[in-house]
């Protein structure tokens, strides 16, 4: 964590930026700490919003929700997952997870 804040700190414009943000988030997720990992994962979308991560921090915010157990907001944002990103991986793993009751 300590790591990918420096890193951002010292080139929020490089080009791994995005992808920065994106780990800073899935560390608080393997972590179980859903609060921070969803402030990270919408940090990515949002200052990031042209990056590679935002159809995996979408998903992510979704599951992050649903871990929190905030099921309508998880099933908004994974259906917008499949929506925005139709035919990509972060769409499949929405689709599946929202089959799971």
């Amino acid at each position: 964590v300590t790591a990918l804040h420096a890193f951002l700190q010292h080139y929020p414009r490089n080009d791994y930026a995005d992808n920065a943000q994106y780990w800073l988030g899935e560390v608080y997720y393997a972590q179980k700490d859903y609060q921070h990992a969803l402030a990270e994962f919408r940090a990515t979308i949002e200052t990031y919003p042209r990056g590679n991560k935002v159809p995996d921090a979408l998903l992510k915010v979704g599951f992050c929700y649903a871990s929190l157990g905030q099921s309508e907001k998880a099933k908004a944002v994974l259906s917008q997952v499949i929506n925005l990103y139709p035919k990509t991986e972060p769409a499949a793993l929405a689709a599946k997870r929202l089959e799971t009751p």
